[in-house]
């Protein structure tokens, strides 16, 4: 039997991969964007500890389920693909979430009583499937989010020749894809899935301008996987493309990155505001050309602003846009901070005004339902 501090090394191992290495790689790009609009000593970006070890003894035992949602059977996907009525997700990804109940009733009481109903965590391809994970979500009533990364961890350096685009398409990994996709078919509960995001970047193995890879090479590896899901029958998957916001990103077409929708079910987005003064200004550019190729709903997957003057007013503006577009379907709020990882603190809780501002514009939202499992 595995020691389980041995389990807890590793998970721990895991994030700081994660969180330390790879939002390094990404954030000093961003601080080159950032720097040239207000100069480099205005940011801080990249270091910080690692995150803390997920704790995932604590799904079984400590998740507080709110009374007021009932529970009920396994639902099927669909019930999550389009909320109804202008109802919208409010998710989070965070040190030690979904493992542990108390990260999502902290964010909501500092979202003044908004309780996220999505929570997002990353699962790279040296690790299986958790069921433990999506039942502690959802005992929480939040839809699970798996940023599905396909390589060994930031450790192991950005280019990872053996988990190139090629050896996806060749059927090198078929195992461990099949192993994964048949838990999550015996598990039932629906998942999200962000497979290989920020695809229009350079700073991960699967991107096409890494250097290992070829154009085209995406979304053929894109469909490999799909295929092998549908032929194990997992399809209580929501499969989510996203690309990295235009600013930051490299050159290249985002349409020539997308598998087509009948591969996708959700858009997402990676958006950061660095020097953004508006809402608008980060998330329209990549929007108008995302519309260009689909009109899939929009989760923008990932999303925080840069600590200074300019926070509060930006997230002051994120909720009236979010208002604006119905074709957007939520977001999942980046709280991790310089100390977890972060690369900088992307919190909402970063200052007093920008918890303000975040309380406020949480209270315009209603909620998409999500149910708990019975005897949660």
């Amino acid at each position: 039997m595995t020691d389980e501090r041995d389990v807890e090394r590793d998970d721990e191992r895991d994030v700081r991969e994660r969180a330390g290495g790879a939002r390094r790689m990404k954030f000093a790009a961003l601080a080159v964007v950032a720097a040239l609009a207000v100069g480099v000593g205005a940011f801080t970006l990249g270091g910080g500890n690692a995150a803390k070890s997920p704790g995932k003894d604590d799904a079984g035992r400590s998740v507080a389920v709110p009374s007021s949602t009932p529970t009920e059977a396994v639902p099927d996907k669909a019930r999550f693909l389009a909320p109804a009525n202008g109802a919208t997700y409010f998710g989070i990804a965070a040190p030690d979430a979904p493992w542990k109940s108390a990260v999502l009733a902290k964010a909501g009481k500092d979202a003044g009583g908004t309780v996220p109903n999505m929570v997002e965590y990353f699962v790279n391809w040296t690790k299986g499937f958790d069921p433990g994970a999506v039942r502690s979500a959802y005992s929480q009533h939040a839809l699970p989010v798996i940023t599905w990364e396909p390589w060994a961890g930031a450790a192991k350096g950005t280019k990872q020749p053996s988990y190139a685009l090629s050896t996806i398409i060749d059927g090198t990994h078929d195992a461990y894809i099949t192993s994964f996709a048949k838990a999550v078919k015996a598990n039932g509960w629906p998942v999200a899935l962000r497979f290989g995001h920020e695809m229009n970047g350079h700073w991960y193995p699967w991107a096409e301008r890494n250097g290992i890879n070829k154009p085209g090479q995406f979304a053929a590896a894109w469909k490999h996987v799909h295929k092998i899901f549908d032929q194990v029958g997992a399809d209580n998957v929501i499969w989510i493309w996203a690309p990295n916001v235009l600013r930051g990103a490299d050159r290249v077409s985002l349409k020539s990155l997308y598998p087509g929708d009948a591969y996708v079910d959700w858009i997402g987005m990676s958006a950061y505001d660095v020097s953004e003064h508006t809402a608008s200004r980060l998330l329209d550019p990549t929007l108008h050309t995302i519309r260009d190729f689909t009109a899939r709903p929009l989760l923008i997957t990932e999303t925080g602003s840069q600590p200074g003057s300019q926070k509060a007013p930006w997230i002051g503006t994120f909720f009236p846009w979010l208002k604006k577009h119905p074709d957007v379907i939520g977001f999942v709020w980046f709280q991790y901070t310089h100390a977890d990882g972060g690369g900088a603190n992307w919190t909402f809780t970063s200052s007093p005004a920008a918890e303000q501002a975040f309380r406020k514009g949480a209270g315009t939202l209603r909620l998409a339902p999500v149910p708990a499992p019975a005897g949660s």
